[in-house]
């Protein structure tokens, strides 16, 4: 059996299954903000490439 120890900074939670400890909320965090890096990166390509083509 596991155990969630719930923090007052609720990313620093962490779920301990026996010696192992993992972090869920920082880690869904850090995807999150990767992908918001990686849309906001291909949008601005994507307009970049628009603009090129404008008449």
């Amino acid at each position: 059996m596991g155990r969630m120890d719930v923090m007052e900074k609720l990313v620093e939670s962490q779920v301990c299954v026996g010696k192992r400890v993992w972090l869920p909320f920082l880690r869904a965090r850090r995807y999150m903000q990767s992908r918001e890096s990686l849309l906001e990166y291909s949008l601005t390509q994507f307009f970049k490439e628009a603009e090129r083509y404008r008449p």
